[in-house]
């Protein structure tokens, strides 16, 4: 009796199967470990450049609003620090004499006033330039206070300055009392602001004790690390009138009209392809509150 014949792989054909699927297999996993390795790095690329920005709002938020001339308190030679004197607060001389200025002040949210420290006001001179005066313990005796004479402000009569105060979404404005240990020579009718004195430094982070990072330092106020990691090559350059580009070495404060942000963050996190991945972002900012000429 014919028996139909059974057929199988032979050892040859099994062979040459398993070595066929293996190549394609290291293939396919070489290509997803590449993959993995690049979206890992785009992930740690990502994370340094959010902290670039972050770092970039932050200091555009307060060094937009300084005067061009004297709102730069100091710097350091090697760009790592600044001290700005940043508005926070506007309103209109009403009266000035001896020792007391009296202003009526435009409304403001709470949260600002929680969260500033006054250190003195500034008031707009007739060529444009602000003229900053800096009472005697400006966060104790020299507190601003509820004026003693409001019809200073909001009076028709001879020496008044005739401003009406304010309203806005149920928040009032203020007349208030600045001391200011002696004459300020402030004009009735002049525009005027608070300001509070803030530093900006790129120094070792608390969180990553091996790289910088930025700190933002309110005078009698916080202190607070805002953003990290960074590189060394982290700094401030300096804009001075005439410039097209930034320099290093810091002219006189008096002079500076701008800044380029350098910001090298680092992100917190290695990966297979670098223990470091970093991201430079420059940004320039120019005052904004500047005087006429």
């Amino acid at each position: 009796m014919n028996m139909r014949s059974r057929r199988a792989f032979t050892l040859h054909e099994m062979i040459i199967s398993m070595v066929i699927v293996g190549i394609i297999g290291g293939a396919f996993t070489k290509t997803l470990i590449s993959q993995t390795r690049f979206h890992d790095r785009e992930a740690a690329l990502r994370s340094a450049r959010s902290i670039a920005r972050g770092a970039t709002n932050v200091l555009l938020a307060d060094m937009r609003m300084v005067q061009d001339s004297g709102g730069v308190d100091s710097v350091t030679a090697d760009g790592k620090l600044i001290r700005i004197l940043v508005p926070y607060r506007f309103g209109l001389v009403c009266s000035t004499n001896a020792n007391l200025t009296t202003v009526s002040m435009l409304p403001i949210d709470s949260s600002t006033t929680e969260y500033s420290v006054y250190q003195g006001f500034a008031w707009r001179t007739a060529t444009g330039r602000y003229t900053y005066v800096f009472p005697p313990n400006p966060t104790t005796s020299g507190i601003p206070s509820a004026s003693a004479s409001p019809t200073d402000c909001t009076g028709n009569g001879a020496g008044q300055a005739q401003i009406s105060t304010v309203s806005t979404s149920g928040r009032p404005g203020d007349i208030l009392d600045l001391k200011t240990g002696g004459s300020s020579g402030a004009l009735t009718g002049a525009p005027v602001f608070f300001f509070q004195r803030v530093t900006y430094s790129f120094r070792t982070s608390a969180l990553y004790p091996s790289r910088l990072g930025l700190w933002r330092n309110v005078e009698d106020g916080l202190n607070e690390e805002i953003m990290a990691p960074f590189d060394t090559s982290t700094r401030f350059r300096f804009y001075q009138p005439g410039d097209d580009t930034s320099r290093v070495a810091p002219p006189p404060v008096s002079d500076i009209r701008g800044l380029d942000l350098v910001l090298t963050a680092i992100s917190p996190r290695a990966t297979a392809l670098s223990p470091t991945t970093s991201a430079r972002v420059v940004t320039s900012v120019f005052f904004k509150n500047v005087r006429s000429f």
